[in-house]
Protein backbone atom coordinates (compact mmCIF):
# COMPACT_ATOMS: atom_id res chain seq x y z
CA UNK A 1 0.00 0.00 0.00
CA UNK A 2 2.68 2.72 1.18
CA UNK A 3 4.05 1.61 -2.12
CA UNK A 4 1.37 2.69 -4.16
CA UNK A 5 1.38 6.06 -2.84
CA UNK A 6 4.97 6.78 -2.92
CA UNK A 7 5.20 6.15 -6.62
CA UNK A 8 1.58 8.03 -7.22
CA UNK A 9 3.83 10.79 -5.26
CA UNK A 10 6.80 10.72 -7.43
CA UNK A 11 4.69 10.47 -10.65
CA UNK A 12 2.91 13.66 -9.91
CA UNK A 13 6.16 15.68 -8.80
CA UNK A 14 7.58 14.23 -12.14
CA UNK A 15 4.59 15.74 -13.80
CA UNK A 16 4.84 18.85 -11.94
CA UNK A 17 8.48 19.24 -12.92
CA UNK A 18 7.15 18.53 -16.55
CA UNK A 19 4.84 21.12 -16.86
CA UNK A 20 7.19 23.88 -15.53
CA UNK A 21 9.68 23.38 -17.42
CA UNK A 22 6.90 24.14 -20.08
CA UNK A 23 6.45 27.39 -18.40
CA UNK A 24 8.25 30.58 -20.27
CA UNK A 25 8.69 33.28 -17.68
CA UNK A 26 9.02 36.55 -19.49
CA UNK A 27 12.24 38.22 -19.27
CA UNK A 28 12.58 42.19 -19.25
CA UNK A 29 15.85 42.27 -20.63
CA UNK A 30 17.41 44.84 -22.97
CA UNK A 31 18.40 43.78 -26.44
CA UNK A 32 20.88 45.87 -27.48
CA UNK A 33 21.93 46.04 -31.60
CA UNK A 34 25.83 46.02 -32.39
CA UNK A 35 24.64 48.23 -35.52
CA UNK A 36 21.75 51.26 -35.56
CA UNK A 37 18.81 50.37 -37.82
CA UNK A 38 16.97 52.96 -40.07
CA UNK A 39 13.67 54.69 -38.94
CA UNK A 40 13.29 57.26 -41.90
CA UNK A 41 15.17 57.89 -44.88
CA UNK A 42 17.97 59.55 -43.31
CA UNK A 43 17.12 58.88 -39.51
CA UNK A 44 18.45 55.72 -37.31
CA UNK A 45 17.95 54.55 -34.60
CA UNK A 46 19.89 52.35 -31.24
CA UNK A 47 19.01 51.18 -27.63
CA UNK A 48 21.56 50.95 -25.43
CA UNK A 49 22.23 48.51 -22.18
CA UNK A 50 20.21 50.91 -20.11
CA UNK A 51 17.11 50.72 -21.77
CA UNK A 52 17.41 54.22 -23.80
CA UNK A 53 16.27 54.30 -27.30
CA UNK A 54 17.79 57.10 -29.67
CA UNK A 55 16.67 58.61 -32.91
CA UNK A 56 19.54 60.31 -34.91
CA UNK A 57 19.79 62.29 -37.71
CA UNK A 58 16.99 64.61 -39.57
CA UNK A 59 13.89 64.86 -41.30
CA UNK A 60 10.39 62.84 -40.72
CA UNK A 61 10.01 59.13 -39.17
CA UNK A 62 8.83 56.27 -40.74
CA UNK A 63 4.94 55.36 -40.19
CA UNK A 64 4.28 51.92 -38.86
CA UNK A 65 2.21 49.95 -39.00
CA UNK A 66 0.24 49.24 -35.79
CA UNK A 67 -2.97 47.34 -34.54
CA UNK A 68 -5.00 49.07 -32.02
CA UNK A 69 -6.36 45.88 -30.18
CA UNK A 70 -2.82 44.50 -29.03
CA UNK A 71 -0.90 48.11 -29.67
CA UNK A 72 1.92 45.84 -31.90
CA UNK A 73 3.63 47.73 -34.02
CA UNK A 74 5.99 47.10 -36.82
CA UNK A 75 8.69 48.86 -35.62
CA UNK A 76 12.37 47.55 -35.21
CA UNK A 77 11.93 47.91 -31.74
CA UNK A 78 8.82 46.67 -30.74
CA UNK A 79 9.52 43.81 -30.02
CA UNK A 80 12.37 45.16 -26.75
CA UNK A 81 9.93 45.31 -24.19
CA UNK A 82 12.56 47.40 -21.70
CA UNK A 83 12.62 50.68 -22.96
CA UNK A 84 11.99 53.33 -20.54
CA UNK A 85 13.62 56.07 -22.06
CA UNK A 86 13.30 57.71 -25.88
CA UNK A 87 16.00 60.42 -27.14
CA UNK A 88 15.32 62.33 -30.33
CA UNK A 89 17.60 64.60 -31.79
CA UNK A 90 16.70 68.29 -32.44
CA UNK A 91 16.12 67.68 -36.63
CA UNK A 92 13.94 65.03 -36.19
CA UNK A 93 10.39 66.62 -37.64
CA UNK A 94 7.86 63.99 -37.14
CA UNK A 95 6.50 61.20 -34.97
CA UNK A 96 5.64 58.46 -36.74
CA UNK A 97 2.26 56.36 -36.93
CA UNK A 98 3.02 53.37 -34.37
CA UNK A 99 6.46 54.57 -33.75
CA UNK A 100 6.35 54.10 -30.08
CA UNK A 101 3.04 51.82 -29.28
CA UNK A 102 3.67 49.18 -26.90
CA UNK A 103 6.31 50.39 -25.37
CA UNK A 104 4.62 49.47 -21.64
CA UNK A 105 7.58 50.49 -19.26
CA UNK A 106 8.40 53.83 -21.46
CA UNK A 107 9.10 56.59 -18.46
CA UNK A 108 10.33 59.28 -19.69
CA UNK A 109 10.52 61.18 -23.58
CA UNK A 110 12.22 64.51 -24.78
CA UNK A 111 10.50 65.41 -27.92
CA UNK A 112 12.72 68.44 -29.56
CA UNK A 113 11.57 71.47 -30.61
CA UNK A 114 11.53 70.53 -34.41
CA UNK A 115 8.87 68.27 -34.09
CA UNK A 116 5.83 69.14 -35.77
CA UNK A 117 3.24 66.43 -35.57
CA UNK A 118 2.76 63.42 -33.66
CA UNK A 119 1.41 60.61 -35.73
CA UNK A 120 -1.73 58.19 -34.72
CA UNK A 121 -0.82 55.86 -32.07
CA UNK A 122 2.46 57.14 -31.41
CA UNK A 123 2.23 56.17 -27.80
CA UNK A 124 -0.37 54.00 -28.01
CA UNK A 125 -0.59 51.61 -24.25
CA UNK A 126 2.59 53.28 -23.02
CA UNK A 127 1.50 52.33 -19.77
CA UNK A 128 4.16 53.58 -17.66
CA UNK A 129 4.50 57.24 -19.24
CA UNK A 130 3.47 59.66 -16.41
CA UNK A 131 3.99 63.63 -18.09
CA UNK A 132 4.82 64.45 -21.63
CA UNK A 133 5.76 68.45 -22.72
CA UNK A 134 4.73 68.72 -26.00
CA UNK A 135 7.06 71.09 -27.64
CA UNK A 136 5.47 74.63 -29.25
CA UNK A 137 6.71 73.33 -33.02
CA UNK A 138 4.00 70.55 -32.69
CA UNK A 139 0.56 71.66 -34.64
CA UNK A 140 -1.44 68.33 -34.52
CA UNK A 141 -1.91 65.60 -32.56
CA UNK A 142 -2.64 62.23 -34.25
CA UNK A 143 -5.44 59.62 -33.64
CA UNK A 144 -5.13 57.66 -30.41
CA UNK A 145 -2.10 59.32 -30.32
CA UNK A 146 -1.83 58.53 -26.30
CA UNK A 147 -4.66 56.39 -26.28
CA UNK A 148 -3.98 53.91 -23.41
CA UNK A 149 -1.34 56.13 -21.43
CA UNK A 150 -2.97 54.60 -17.85
CA UNK A 151 -0.41 56.50 -16.01
CA UNK A 152 -0.49 59.77 -17.89
CA UNK A 153 -1.21 62.38 -15.32
CA UNK A 154 -0.40 65.34 -17.29
CA UNK A 155 0.40 66.89 -20.48
CA UNK A 156 1.09 69.96 -21.61
CA UNK A 157 -0.41 71.14 -25.14
CA UNK A 158 1.33 74.78 -26.53
CA UNK A 159 -0.59 76.84 -28.68
CA UNK A 160 0.64 76.34 -31.34
CA UNK A 161 -1.41 72.75 -31.70
CA UNK A 162 -4.48 73.33 -34.05
CA UNK A 163 -5.76 69.56 -34.41
CA UNK A 164 -6.37 66.86 -32.26
CA UNK A 165 -7.23 63.49 -33.17
CA UNK A 166 -10.12 61.41 -32.23
CA UNK A 167 -9.42 59.48 -29.29
CA UNK A 168 -6.09 61.01 -27.94
CA UNK A 169 -6.32 61.04 -24.61
CA UNK A 170 -9.08 57.86 -24.62
CA UNK A 171 -7.87 55.26 -21.44
CA UNK A 172 -6.19 58.11 -19.88
CA UNK A 173 -7.18 56.92 -16.48
CA UNK A 174 -4.84 58.91 -14.50
CA UNK A 175 -4.74 62.28 -16.43
CA UNK A 176 -5.61 64.67 -13.73
CA UNK A 177 -5.70 67.71 -15.87
CA UNK A 178 -5.05 69.20 -19.69
CA UNK A 179 -5.52 72.70 -20.77
CA UNK A 180 -6.37 73.11 -24.82
CA UNK A 181 -5.07 76.19 -26.10
CA UNK A 182 -7.56 78.44 -27.55
CA UNK A 183 -5.12 77.71 -30.84
CA UNK A 184 -6.76 74.22 -31.21
CA UNK A 185 -9.50 74.81 -33.56
CA UNK A 186 -10.83 70.58 -34.08
CA UNK A 187 -10.80 67.99 -31.84
CA UNK A 188 -11.91 64.21 -32.66
CA UNK A 189 -14.36 62.14 -31.20
CA UNK A 190 -13.72 60.56 -27.87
Amino acid sequence: MKKRYLFAIVLVLGLLLTLSACVETPERTYKTYETPGTCGENLTWEIDESGVLTISGTGQMTNYEYTLDSAKSSSPWSENPAIKKIVIADSVTSIGHGAFAGCAFLEDIMIPDSVTSIGDSAFHNCESLESITIPDSVTSIGNSAFIGCTSLESITIPDSVTTIGSSAFQGCTSLKSITIPDSVTTIGNS
